[in-house]
């Protein structure tokens, strides 16, 4: 009973398990399911899952995915790719996918034109998102 008024007062399951470690909380595994599906659902929709810390070198993005972590069109990704050798996609089965170590190497600079100068940066990244609204 003492649980039951706990979940209408809105106490998370957090501070439950802080608050009563010691308390035994019957689930049914289809709510446990459902959960998991809505927690992966809302966790892929606000992309926070792929941060720098958690993403291994070999992980692959999708093209828009790509298009959007570096703000590019895709005749920005087609180009880096066959003009300019800067960016080369993967073929997983009939998709192309691009690995995290090659957008990693656009993102931190090392990426450069044959100026000298990268070829993206967060402030030229800006400015073009700036001018296409």
């Amino acid at each position: 009973m003492q649980f039951l008024n706990l979940l209408i007062m809105g106490i998370d399951v957090y501070t439950l398990a802080t608050e009563f470690p010691d308390m035994v909380i019957q689930v049914k595994v289809s709510d446990l399911i459902e959960a998991a599906h809505v927690f992966a659902k809302d966790l892929a929709a606000s992309n926070e899952f792929k941060t720098k810390e958690l993403i291994l070198p070999d992980t692959l993005f999708t093209k828009k995915e790509v298009m959007e972590l570096l703000g590019i069109s895709e005749t920005t990704l087609w180009r880096w790719d066959a003009k300019y050798n800067y960016l080369h996609p993967v073929m997983v089965g009939a998709e192309r996918r691009w690995r995290w170590k090659d957008i990693s190497a656009i993102i931190e600079g090392k990426i450069t034109d044959n100026t000298g100068n990268p070829i993206w940066s967060n402030e030229k990244n800006n400015k073009a998102e700036k001018e296409r609204r």
